[in-house]
């Protein structure tokens, strides 16, 4: 039990190192959570707001945080013990909820397929990840943003139940979906005020008008 403790702490200290945050400041000087618009201190925001090779940067450096320390404990762990699902979730905690920026960390998007990347081959919850992600992203595009990352995990999670065989890969994905659809839900019913539409391509099928702004004043 005390390894899996061990590799839980590095997976959540290895998450929670915000390069997205930290490479922006040491290169460009600029904070990434002032100079955005939702304020998340991930690489996409990176790629907008300071450029592509700054982007590409953060993203590997985000992926490898990941992939990295889960590869490691897959190689020392059994993945068969429902503790590796602590292993698994735990990057993605740290980067969500990381120390560094006070608990205020990432939306954990990028750190989630680094994760699923260092479980290949065993587990393939990177591909069920991705498949819906395209797919509400081109096909039957979701949108908000945030509502398609939550609806495209919910897949993922579903997918990752019916198709993979260990347990451990079925909670795993649990903790981690849960995790991110915390991080998201602000954004959806805060900044993003419940708005959803659905499109064929570019042909619209449902949506919903975000409610407009109380403007009126009393007195």
């Amino acid at each position: 039990m005390a390894h899996y403790i061990l590799w839980t702490a590095v997976g959540f200290f290895s998450g929670s190192v915000m390069y997205s945050y930290l490479i922006p400041k040491w290169l460009y000087r600029k904070d990434i959570t002032q100079i955005s618009k939702d304020g998340n201190p991930g690489c996409g925001n990176v790629f907008s707001c300071i450029g592509i090779p700054c982007g590409i940067f953060c993203l590997l450096l985000e992926l490898a945080k990941g992939t990295v320390p889960i590869w490691l404990a897959s190689r020392s762990l059994a993945a068969d013990n429902l503790l590796f699902a602590a292993v698994m979730a735990s990057p993605v905690l740290g980067h969500a909820f990381s120390p560094m920026l006070h608990r205020r960390g990432g939306k954990a998007i990028a750190v989630t397929f680094g994760v699923f990347l260092g479980l290949l081959p065993e587990m393939r919850m990177a591909f069920w990840l991705a498949l819906p992600l395209v797919l509400f992203s081109t096909v039957i595009r979701i949108c908000p943003h945030s509502l398609r990352v939550m609806v495209s995990y919910v897949v993922m999670l579903f997918l990752t139940v019916g198709l993979e065989s260990n347990r451990v890969a079925w909670l795993g994905a649990l903790l981690v979906t849960a995790t991110v659809i915390y991080k998201h839900l602000g954004d959806y019913i805060g900044r993003e005020q419940r708005q959803f539409d659905i499109f064929l391509f570019s042909h619209r099928l449902f949506g919903r008008e975000a409610p407009q702004a109380d403007v009126s004043h009393s007195g």
